[in-house]
């Protein structure tokens, strides 16, 4: 079966939504964002996508993250060569020769399916070297761990900050004093595991 031209905007809606925020739309997501009223029209089409065999649904029966398309055939990433190290203290003889030629996305993502970005907004991690309008990678199947950096979904509300626990109890904490400690009314989630950072300087 082709796909009707709608049902291939919804699909393709599906996927920017998740490379951008990093979890699936809810039906709702979808009512509002095609202008329906009604959540059983789109969940029609979502049905036809998942028999077509488009998109799955997980027990609970939410979409799944997609998997990103393979790279096109002759497709080459940039490669820069890499030199160093360089003394950040005192000064230290120029190392003349590359050690080797990396792209920086084998650099910075492990797990490209799962791996995501968002862009910072404030200053509550700032003593993390994270800066507002900085990058941060994000891979969401990692598993959390006390001390990571985390994006946290605190009572439905997301969050960047530094998971951790006391008293038994998970929480989640700022890297700048004049932020409090956030522990949750009801539920505490992790949606991904910070891996690195990008900051572009001009």
């Amino acid at each position: 079966m082709t796909l009707t031209p709608h049902q291939r905007t919804v699909l393709n809606y599906i996927g920017e939504f998740q490379s951008k925020r990093g979890y699936s739309p809810s039906l709702a997501d979808l009512a509002i964002a095609f202008g329906v009223r009604s959540k059983n029209s789109i969940a029609k089409v979502v049905n036809t996508l998942v028999n077509e065999k488009q998109i799955e649904k997980d027990p609970k029966g939410r979409i799944k993250i997609l998997a990103l398309p393979q790279a096109e055939e002759g497709f080459a990433p940039m490669m820069l060569p890499l030199f160093g190290p360089i003394a950040a203290g005192f000064a230290a003889p120029v190392e003349e020769h590359a050690e080797e030629k990396i792209t920086l996305e084998n650099y910075l993502v492990k797990n490209r399916a799962a791996t995501f970005l968002l862009r910072v907004k404030g200053d509550s991690m700032i003593n993390a070297s994270i800066r507002e309008g900085d990058l941060v990678i994000v891979d969401r199947k990692r598993s959390p761990k006390v001390e990571d950096i985390v994006v946290g979904i605190m009572d439905g509300e997301f969050t960047l900050k530094r998971l951790k626990k006391g008293k038994g109890k998970y929480y989640l904490q700022a890297e700048n004093p004049e932020y409090p400690d956030l522990f949750a009314m009801e539920e505490l989630k992790v949606a991904g595991v910070v891996t690195g950072t990008v900051r572009k300087y001009y």
